[in-house]
Protein backbone atom coordinates (compact mmCIF):
# COMPACT_ATOMS: atom_id res chain seq x y z
CA UNK A 1 0.00 0.00 0.00
CA UNK A 2 1.56 2.82 -0.93
CA UNK A 3 1.80 6.23 1.20
CA UNK A 4 1.01 5.13 4.68
CA UNK A 5 -2.36 3.63 5.55
CA UNK A 6 -5.89 4.11 3.98
CA UNK A 7 -7.94 6.74 4.85
CA UNK A 8 -4.61 8.85 6.40
CA UNK A 9 -2.16 10.97 5.04
CA UNK A 10 -1.75 13.94 7.66
CA UNK A 11 1.29 14.13 6.82
CA UNK A 12 0.98 14.80 2.65
CA UNK A 13 -1.92 17.05 4.16
CA UNK A 14 0.71 19.46 6.03
CA UNK A 15 3.13 19.00 2.85
CA UNK A 16 0.72 20.27 0.33
CA UNK A 17 -0.59 22.90 2.28
CA UNK A 18 2.15 24.28 2.35
CA UNK A 19 3.01 24.04 -1.46
CA UNK A 20 -0.28 25.92 -2.08
CA UNK A 21 0.98 28.99 -0.15
CA UNK A 22 2.03 31.76 -2.47
CA UNK A 23 5.48 31.85 -3.83
CA UNK A 24 6.06 28.32 -2.29
CA UNK A 25 7.68 25.06 -4.81
CA UNK A 26 9.20 21.66 -4.02
CA UNK A 27 12.41 23.87 -3.94
CA UNK A 28 11.91 26.10 -1.55
CA UNK A 29 10.37 23.57 0.71
CA UNK A 30 13.43 21.45 0.29
CA UNK A 31 16.19 24.56 0.95
CA UNK A 32 14.40 25.38 3.89
CA UNK A 33 13.36 21.65 5.31
CA UNK A 34 17.09 20.98 7.39
CA UNK A 35 17.28 18.74 10.20
CA UNK A 36 19.01 20.99 12.68
CA UNK A 37 20.91 18.14 14.53
CA UNK A 38 22.66 16.47 11.31
CA UNK A 39 22.55 19.49 8.65
CA UNK A 40 20.52 17.13 6.44
CA UNK A 41 18.07 18.41 3.57
CA UNK A 42 14.87 16.85 3.02
CA UNK A 43 14.96 15.97 -0.71
CA UNK A 44 12.75 17.58 -3.49
CA UNK A 45 12.16 14.11 -4.96
CA UNK A 46 11.17 12.96 -1.39
CA UNK A 47 9.01 15.53 -1.36
CA UNK A 48 7.54 15.31 -4.82
CA UNK A 49 7.03 11.16 -3.61
CA UNK A 50 4.96 12.02 -0.86
CA UNK A 51 2.70 14.44 -2.16
CA UNK A 52 1.74 12.22 -5.04
CA UNK A 53 1.23 9.17 -2.33
CA UNK A 54 4.47 6.92 -3.16
CA UNK A 55 6.58 7.13 -0.03
CA UNK A 56 5.61 3.80 2.01
CA UNK A 57 7.79 3.69 4.89
CA UNK A 58 7.55 6.52 7.57
CA UNK A 59 10.36 8.97 7.43
CA UNK A 60 13.51 8.53 9.19
CA UNK A 61 13.68 11.06 12.56
CA UNK A 62 16.21 13.61 10.52
CA UNK A 63 13.40 13.80 7.82
CA UNK A 64 10.84 15.01 9.84
CA UNK A 65 12.67 17.23 11.93
CA UNK A 66 13.75 19.15 8.57
CA UNK A 67 10.01 18.99 7.86
CA UNK A 68 9.33 20.48 10.79
CA UNK A 69 11.77 23.11 9.84
CA UNK A 70 10.50 23.82 6.69
CA UNK A 71 6.58 23.61 7.01
CA UNK A 72 7.23 26.04 10.31
CA UNK A 73 5.17 23.76 12.25
CA UNK A 74 6.19 22.66 15.98
CA UNK A 75 8.26 19.02 15.81
CA UNK A 76 5.33 17.18 17.63
CA UNK A 77 2.79 18.27 15.33
CA UNK A 78 5.08 16.66 12.43
CA UNK A 79 5.51 13.60 14.29
CA UNK A 80 1.65 13.27 14.77
CA UNK A 81 1.24 13.12 11.47
CA UNK A 82 3.66 10.92 10.35
CA UNK A 83 2.71 8.81 13.16
CA UNK A 84 -1.17 8.76 11.84
CA UNK A 85 -0.13 8.44 8.48
CA UNK A 86 2.24 5.56 9.07
CA UNK A 87 1.05 3.99 12.11
CA UNK A 88 -2.74 3.95 12.23
CA UNK A 89 -1.82 6.33 15.83
CA UNK A 90 -4.11 9.08 16.72
CA UNK A 91 -2.88 11.37 19.37
CA UNK A 92 -5.51 12.18 22.65
CA UNK A 93 -4.09 15.61 24.09
CA UNK A 94 -4.67 15.32 27.59
CA UNK A 95 -2.03 17.39 28.65
CA UNK A 96 -4.20 20.21 29.59
CA UNK A 97 -6.04 17.92 32.09
CA UNK A 98 -5.08 17.81 35.97
CA UNK A 99 -2.88 14.28 36.70
CA UNK A 100 -5.75 12.44 38.53
CA UNK A 101 -7.94 13.07 35.22
CA UNK A 102 -5.57 11.41 33.04
CA UNK A 103 -5.05 8.52 35.31
CA UNK A 104 -8.77 8.16 35.32
CA UNK A 105 -8.90 8.40 31.63
CA UNK A 106 -6.20 5.66 31.49
CA UNK A 107 -8.09 3.32 33.35
CA UNK A 108 -11.38 3.81 30.98
CA UNK A 109 -8.79 2.99 27.88
CA UNK A 110 -9.05 -0.49 29.05
CA UNK A 111 -12.49 -1.25 30.07
CA UNK A 112 -15.69 -2.52 28.22
CA UNK A 113 -17.95 -0.76 26.47
CA UNK A 114 -20.39 -2.06 29.23
CA UNK A 115 -17.71 -1.28 32.46
CA UNK A 116 -17.07 2.60 30.67
CA UNK A 117 -21.01 3.37 30.45
CA UNK A 118 -20.97 2.06 33.88
CA UNK A 119 -18.32 4.86 34.71
CA UNK A 120 -20.17 7.30 33.14
CA UNK A 121 -23.49 7.08 34.81
CA UNK A 122 -21.02 7.17 38.15
CA UNK A 123 -19.76 10.25 36.78
CA UNK A 124 -22.45 12.13 35.67
CA UNK A 125 -24.47 10.77 38.93
CA UNK A 126 -21.57 12.54 41.52
CA UNK A 127 -21.72 15.84 39.38
CA UNK A 128 -25.34 15.99 39.39
CA UNK A 129 -25.03 15.65 43.52
CA UNK A 130 -22.45 18.06 43.52
CA UNK A 131 -24.62 20.88 41.39
CA UNK A 132 -27.88 20.20 43.57
CA UNK A 133 -25.69 20.61 46.50
CA UNK A 134 -23.71 24.15 45.40
CA UNK A 135 -25.62 27.07 45.94
CA UNK A 136 -26.55 28.72 42.55
CA UNK A 137 -25.47 31.94 41.46
CA UNK A 138 -28.12 35.19 40.76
Amino acid sequence: MSNGTAGSDALTQLVRAALDQPGMSYQVLSDASIDPETGAKVGGTWLHKLVKGNVVRAPEPRVLRGLAVGLRRPLPEVKRAAAEQWLQYTNTELSGLPEDVRVILGHLEGMTPGDVSRARAVIEALSSRLNESSPEES
